[in-house]
């Protein structure tokens, strides 16, 4: 599956396609919400809906290249916030953890907006 990174302004090298390994995750779908019990031993919720901006973005791929890790680590380290393409939309992430690795390497974004389908 593939991943697209780039940044938000124009940066030469600020474009990174990925070959996501199968256990990308987008994070689920929550409803932004709590539970209270009452006195008569019932409940009552605070619903406040969905927002995108609940979600993690999870990418692994095969640490194939050194070149391509040293890129993520540019983009970790320079920018706070990146956009993200994946199969289910394109988002606006702030980097939260990038682990390189022998075998593979991961990176985890916080979602802060979805910017198209």
């Amino acid at each position: 599956m593939l991943i697209v990174l780039s940044t938000p302004t124009f940066d030469p090298d600020g474009f990174i396609e990925l070959q996501a390994t199968d256990d990308f995750n987008v994070g689920p779908t929550r409803r932004r919400m709590n539970r209270i019990a009452t006195i008569d031993g019932g409940a009552v919720f605070n619903d406040f809906g969905v927002s995108e901006a609940d979600r993690t973005i999870d990418v692994t791929w095969a640490a194939t290249s050194a070149a391509t890790d040293a890129a993520v680590l540019r983009l970790v380290q320079t920018y706070a916030q990146i956009i993200v393409a994946t199969p289910g939309g394109v988002f606006l992430a702030a980097p939260d953890t990038f682990t390189p690795g022998a075998a593979e390497s991961t990176l985890t974004l916080q979602v802060a907006e979805k910017l198209s389908a």
